[in-house]
């Protein structure tokens, strides 16, 4: 087995198999063909506030295009809004894609370039899920975030996978010091090999992780997995949300796939 990065090797040929960017007339939903929107507190899902202590409700109409980006816009609600969450009314909607059924992914560099949101109580992530969780369950499926960010800290990175045995607060991987991730666009990114996930920030590598990472629990990545994207509010991992926060923007700018010297594959349809 392979345990290198792409980046470790002078000149891995890189080719595009697959991108989404959002250049459509203002506001445009995403792609219906390649997108599809969770909605509500994740009650029918059976993880109410999405496992997380999540304070969003989710809706379709939080995420569109503006000026070439797709925006996710997070909006505090006001007490009368008549929308019930798990907690009692719900205090803010926001926006969750995922292409599960429609576009799903084994191996290569998958990348997002996004301009992270302002505002303490913010939760950006771009990340992955296994194909196979309704039939095996989470974590086994296994998960890779390849971008997380607590708002009250958007000078750090959080980048993890997590599986059987090392997941939630012990999933596996880092994070690290970084520009402050909501003042501009970054591109985030990892390749993803056969037993390997190397992270990027803007190019430049910085963690990675093995089956010898994940040791004595079983490393589960070696199947397809599918993308999703969403702005959380509040929830275990990011905190409480600032009371004077009124709206949250999480922008981005393309999502891409390539293969990695020919490695890599996007599927179409259920598989």
């Amino acid at each position: 087995m392979n345990h290198e990065s792409a980046f470790s090797k002078s000149s891995p040929r890189i080719e595009l198999l697959w991108e989404q960017t959002f250049t459509s007339p203002d506001g445009t939903r995403p792609d219906s063909a390649v997108w599809s929107h969770d909605i509500g507190d994740g009650t029918e899902a059976g993880i109410p506030g999405w496992g997380n202590q999540e304070r969003e409700w989710y809706t379709d109409d939080a995420v569109e295009t503006r000026d070439g980006k797709l925006v996710f816009t997070a909006t505090k609600l006001p007490e009368n809004s008549g929308i019930e969450a798990y907690y009692g009314p719900a205090e803010w909607s926001s926006g969750k894609i995922h292409t599960n059924g429609k576009v799903s992914f084994k191996y290569g560099r998958i990348e997002a370039t996004i301009k992270a949101p302002t505002g303490v109580g913010t939760w950006p992530a771009f990340w992955m899920l296994g194909t196979n969780i309704a039939e095996v369950t989470w974590p086994e499926c296994g998960e890779i975030d390849i971008l997380e960010m607590r708002g009250r800290d958007p000078k750090t990175l959080v980048s993890t996978v997590h599986g059987p045995g090392y997941s939630g607060e012990h999933g596996s991987g880092t994070e690290i010091a970084t520009q402050p991730l909501n003042e501009g666009f970054h591109t985030f990114g990892v390749d993803w090999l056969e037993d390997s996930v190397t992270w990027h920030l803007d190019g430049v590598p910085f963690h990675t992780v093995t089956p010898e990472s994940v040791t004595p629990n079983r490393w589960a990545f070696n199947h397809p997995h599918y993308l999703i994207m969403n702005l959380a509010m509040g929830g275990g991992f990011t905190g409480d949300i600032d009371p004077t926060l009124t709206h949250a923007e999480m922008q981005v700018e393309a999502v891409r796939v390539y293969s990695i010297d020919g490695i890599g594959e996007v599927i179409f349809g259920l598989k």
